[in-house]
């Protein structure tokens, strides 16, 4: 049985008491998309284009909610890790660059670590050590940004440190490669500055860098909006060709005399309407 056949037998049996334009006119369209083969085949595709629609209305509408939940999950993180809205950078971006300040500042801190005298390997072990240390301070300055009294303590301990270190690096350099004190104090104090501000850097950094969740939730979102927008989109052609096949039915119904043979007591107005309404119900989407 075709698609049309299967709805002209939806529809009552035109010998039965009702006798409304509405029945009537769907009496009429049954038997019309029955008959006109030009008008079944544009009603089959019709009908093909119809249940296209609703399959790309199906997925826009869960695409919309998907972008619902994923807006809303975003808007939570960001009330619990950024209410203030001070985090600009990305997690993935804001790690790079404190990586590359890292890096940096094993420049002078090896420097520094020399002051130890120990051979190269444990030189450079002792610089992975106040490496960690270093992103502990950057970390640490972070944390404590809403309290005043535990930076103040953190700020003191880190100039300690690097008060040591230039003391250490002055020495060596004074006892080792004979530098004067004051040249050798102004290098200690410039290569402990260097890594003082690389660590300062640092932590501004984290203080702007989002969190891992926040930034994969901002991620699901932008995702969720481009699937939006193509499913937007997908259902917008779908409608459009929908409309189109429905415009070449109401042409063809136009043109028989179904159209113009208005039953008794029935305006031609509420015949026309009749009519159409019965041809939309022939379709999912109304």
């Amino acid at each position: 049985m075709s698609i049309t056949e299967q709805a002209y037998s939806a529809v009552p049996d035109h010998h039965g008491p009702e006798t409304s334009a509405e029945h009537l006119a769907a009496i009429g369209v049954a038997e019309w998309l029955r008959e006109d083969d030009a008008a079944a085949e544009e009603h089959t595709e019709a009908m093909r284009a119809d249940m296209h629609l609703a399959e790309t209305r199906r997925r826009r509408e869960a695409a919309d909610q998907a972008l619902a939940a994923a807006r809303a999950r975003v808007s939570n993180l960001m009330d619990k890790h950024d209410l203030e809205g001070r985090r600009m950078l990305g997690f993935g971006l804001g790690a790079v660059v404190i990586g590359a300040l890292v890096v940096l500042d094993a420049i002078p801190l090896n420097w520094a670590a020399q002051a130890f005298g120990l051979n190269a390997a444990d030189s450079w072990a002792v610089t992975m050590i106040m490496l960690v240390a270093s992103v502990g301070a950057m970390a640490g300055l972070e944390v404590t940004r809403h309290d005043a009294r535990r930076r103040a303590a953190l700020a003191a301990i880190i100039l300690a440190a690097y008060a040591g270190l230039a003391g250490l690096r002055t020495s060596f350099l004074v006892t080792v490669a004979g530098e004067s004190f004051l040249a050798a104090l102004l290098q200690a104090l410039v290569l402990s500055g260097i890594s003082a501000g690389l660590v300062v850097l640092g932590s501004a950094v984290m203080a702007r860098t989002r969190s891992l969740r926040l930034s994969l939730a901002r991620a699901a979102a932008r995702r969720a909006s481009r699937a939006s927008e193509t499913n937007k989109s997908a259902w917008c052609q779908a409608d459009e060709k929908f409309r189109r096949h429905l415009g070449v039915l109401h042409r063809h119904l136009a043109r028989q005399s179904l159209y113009s043979s208005v039953p008794a007591g029935v305006t031609h107005a509420t015949w026309a309407a009749a009519l159409d309404q019965a041809l939309r119900a022939q379709f999912m989407i109304q």
